[in-house]
């Protein structure tokens, strides 16, 4: 079992099998050697139903093992399910587990798992203590820097984010091998962006990684976390790159046409400079991530952002853009006007839309 340099205060690990074989051995050690004879400790497994139907008989065996009492609660996966109704599920099986602060949450899933899960664990008033387990490239790329939870509402994203604090972080590539096909995109757009913003490297090692056994994740996820450092310090709204139109994408679809990562993957392909567009091809082809929108004109998504702006409810009034400077490129952070930003995106919007795909329909003008 390894550490991983992610620059927080919590513990992080990486390790294949750590998942199965050491969670439940770091619990007890947390208690410094305290008499638990007469101490009945507890913890509230929360995961969906597919990788709890994977993973979760051999991940409880640590516990029971070791008389740490456990339960499941299943929630539904994906960011349509993303609300405060799962959370409110979630904090009444907690509140009738009876947890409290002597014991633990335990998230094992993706990122939407870990976001509701965070989110629950955030406002029970047991104060239980909280483990993230990352089950995808994209959680397993965010959860260890993470200090805040977000919420989806309807077609509206993170409406609702909570600062949360976790105890520790395990990273176990063995999760990797069963992560749905439609998925994997979404750990691949995240580091895209880390790269485009902090380390042009990370796309050699993702197109690496992206093909192997995932075998050497310790030494690129410490790539990733230094980029992500990087970028913190820099400015945190860096992090915004790609946002508006990829939450335009999903919201128009109800979070169900493309996912998070495709969105975010057309999204950034949209942004990058004209001259890199060519090798921003290659990359995505290897990874097998979208170049173009379909199903939808470029009218309806264009007619969205715009009601969207116009109503004063974007969710971030900044745009990262790139610049020129004397030969030099580098992304800034810009406070455009409405019709400035609209602008701005309704170029995006074209690039990954076809010439025939702007002509509006009926439905579009409606």
């Amino acid at each position: 079992m390894d550490r991983l340099d992610c620059n927080r205060s919590y513990d992080c690990f990486t390790g294949s099998g750590i998942a199965e074989e050491f969670i439940a051995g770091y619990i007890l050690e947390q208690y410094d050697n305290e008499d638990l004879s007469d101490r009945e400790i507890k913890a509230a497994i929360i995961s969906d139903r597919q990788v709890s139907a994977y993973y979760y008989n051999a991940f409880e065996k640590q516990f029971v093992l070791r008389n740490i009492k456990t339960c499941l609660i299943t929630v539904e996966e994906g960011e349509a399910n993303k609300n405060l109704s799962q959370v409110n599920n979630v904090v009444k099986e907690l509140n009738d587990f009876g947890l409290n602060s002597n014991d633990w949450i335990i998230a094992l899933g993706g990122g939407s798992v870990l976001d509701i899960a965070s989110f629950s664990a955030a406002l029970y008033t047991g104060k239980s203590r909280y483990i993230a387990v990352p089950t995808t490239l994209s959680s397993m790329a965010e959860t260890c820097c993470s200090d805040r939870a977000c919420l989806n509402s309807g077609s509206h994203k993170n409406t609702a984010v909570i600062g949360i604090s976790q105890t520790a972080v395990f990273v176990d590539p063995v999760f990797l091998a069963t992560v749905p096909k439609k998925f994997i995109p979404n750990g691949y757009s995240q580091i895209i962006r880390y790269a485009l913003l902090a380390d042009f490297g990370l796309l050699t090692e993702l197109i690496d990684i992206s093909g192997s056994s995932h075998s050497d994740i310790r030494v690129f996820l410490n790539r990733v976390y230094a980029a992500r450092t990087a970028i913190d310090k820099k400015n945190p709204m860096l992090l915004t790159l790609g946002s508006e139109l990829s939450e335009a994408i999903e919201g128009y679809f109800r979070f169900m046409n493309y996912s998070e990562g495709e969105a975010l993957a057309l999204s950034l392909y949209a942004t990058v400079p004209d001259k890199a567009r060519a090798a921003f091809t290659a990359i995505y082809m290897k990874l097998g991530l979208p170049t173009e929108l379909k199903g939808v004109s470029f009218n309806a998504i264009m007619n969205s952002l715009r009601d969207t702006y116009r109503k004063g409810s974007v969710s971030n009034d900044t745009l990262v853009c790139y610049e020129e400077v004397d030969g030099k490129g580098s992304w800034a952070i810009k406070n455009p006007s409405t019709e400035e930003a609209l602008e701005i995106l309704e170029k995006r919007l074209k690039k990954i839309t076809n010439s025939s795909s702007s002509i509006a329909t009926k439905d579009d003008e409606a």
